[in-house]
């Protein structure tokens, strides 16, 4: 064994002794070989509650925590879970509306329950006319993020994903931040029953206009 390096050894003990550092924590910061860590560690040994606990959080698996934004007060009002699927699509709709006009877009309502169109939706610089799909985000039972369905109903208790044509634009709103995310058909078309919601796409009105 070569001759010890005494800062080495210093900075190895402070570490268990000031910080209650692992001996694999120590040996990562100092770069010391472990066999030397051992014996210069031996009379500061962490005790057996210090043990326990790095030995149940390095057992145990902490999934990585998907932000969801910060909930909206309209959120906090309102128990979102007892809201029927019909109410929370009014409500969808609603919110979607509101910022098609703040934008300055001239909007018409489909007179035909069932339509695949929520909204007709003219661009008034262009007088382009485009067809706007609404959705409520959905969010997962277990794990990831929410996202916007691409199926639709299509007889009794079947449903179908959108064809091409049926909308120019989905637009996915969601209560817990009130937030719209806009997806162009072509941002969708290779997503096969749902696209996964992202701040990327949040309130991209630009993209009617473009």
């Amino acid at each position: 064994m070569g001759a010890v390096n005494p800062d080495l050894k210093a900075e190895a003990i402070r570490l268990r002794v000031e910080e209650r550092r692992s001996l694999r924590e120590i040996e990562s910061v100092t770069k010391a070989a472990k066999s030397s860590l051992s014996l210069w560690l031996r009379p500061y040994p962490l005790t057996d509650d210090e043990k326990k606990a790095r030995s149940k959080t390095a057992r145990r698996y902490i999934p990585p925590k998907k932000s969801h934004g910060e909930e909206s007060k309209y959120h906090r009002v309102v128990n979102a879970a007892k809201l029927s699927p019909q109410l929370k699509g009014k409500v969808a709709e609603a919110a979607v509306l509101f910022r098609l006009c703040l934008h300055g877009f001239a909007v018409y309502k489909s007179l035909f329950d069932g339509d695949k169109t929520d909204f007709l939706v003219e661009v008034p610089e262009t007088k382009l006319r485009l067809k706007l799909q609404v959705r409520c985000v959905t969010t997962p039972a277990r794990h990831g993020l929410p996202g916007i369905l691409l199926t639709c109903a299509d007889g009794h208790n079947k449903r179908r994903r959108y064809r091409e044509g049926e909308f120019d634009f989905i637009v996915g709103y969601y209560l817990f931040n009130d937030t719209a995310y806009v997806f162009s058909y072509d941002e969708v078309v290779r997503h096969k029953t749902h696209i996964t919601i992202a701040e990327e796409h949040a309130e991209r009105w630009d993209k009617l206009r473009s």
